[in-house]
């Protein structure tokens, strides 16, 4: 259960993949209203930190995307606390420039501090076909990815700027004593993911960085809607179900994290330990 009695833990709310759809039935967009107003309240009685929501908020149908978006919001305003937000491929839909807009986010990656873990969290639709190209390395990057049909043109990689900006990220880290979480839509490691959804374009690079930092100690991500962990160079690498197919996976559909000193605990919406997993020296 839930460590109510650990003050100096951080914990946060966590969903991913909510794919919020007008165009549905009106038992299932009821059903979905739901489910996530069950879900705030929860992590509003837990007293959680914030909450950390790992993109494809929309579904992002060309023809309802903004009222998707409009209603999808209106619902987490009903959270008094502070919402962090991650960039997906179905929330590009809109375009780039009024998504992070309307979600209160000044630029697509970032990080930010809470109770000695700093979070990095990474734009993977930086190099994408819903991107113009920030660099001419960039520019090449795309048109790579895009002539290997098995890398999708839905997925997307992190660009030259935002690599050096992760590197340095990494380093004040590493020279402040904090403990770092890496957090990104994309899956990071092919054996948590399958061939359908796919992953970050240039996982490898990205996964070469993290892992060459020591203070790292875990990456969350969503996107593969059936999830999936590995255990890399002592890095725990966990990629959680999608809130849309919560009626197929019901071990999870959304819940909470709870980040001691030594270890990462995932709790489902029903309160049960998902994974409990100690942080490696």
């Amino acid at each position: 259960m839930f460590d109510t009695e650990n003050t100096n833990a951080l914990r946060f709310g966590v969903i991913t993949d909510i794919h919020f759809s007008t165009a549905t039935e009106p038992a299932a967009a009821t059903d979905t209203v739901a489910d996530l107003r069950t879900w705030l309240k929860c992590c509003s009685k837990k007293h959680v930190d914030f909450l950390l929501q790992l993109g494809d908020l929309i579904k992002g149908s060309s023809e309802f995307h903004q009222e998707e978006l409009r209603q999808v919001v209106s619902i987490l305003k009903n959270f008094s606390g502070i919402i962090h937000h991650v960039i997906g491929n179905h929330c590009l839909a809109l375009p780039k420039k009024e998504f992070p807009g309307t979600l209160g986010l000044p630029v697509p990656y970032y990080s930010f501090k809470e109770k000695g873990f700093r979070f990095i969290v990474l734009d993977g639709m930086d190099v994408s076909i819903h991107n113009i190209p920030a660099t001419q390395e960039d520019r090449q990057a795309l048109e790579f990815f895009l002539a290997q049909p098995e890398k999708h043109d839905y997925c997307g990689a992190v660009g030259l700027l935002q690599k050096a900006w992760l590197k340095q990220e990494l380093g004040i880290s590493e020279r402040a004593g904090e403990k770092v979480i890496v957090v990104c839509h994309f899956p990071l490691l092919p054996e948590t993911t399958d061939t359908r959804h796919g992953l970050l374009w240039n996982h490898q690079e990205i996964v070469e960085l993290i892992v060459s930092c020591k203070s790292v100690k875990a990456c969350l991500s969503g996107h593969y809607h059936y999830g999936g962990y590995a255990l890399k160079d002592d890095i725990h690498f966990i990629v959680l179900p999608a809130f849309v197919n919560r009626h197929e996976h019901p071990r999870f559909a959304c819940g909470t994290v709870e980040l001691q000193s030594d270890r990462i605990v995932i709790y489902n919406q029903n309160d049960n330990v998902v994974y409990d997993l100690p942080f490696l020296p």
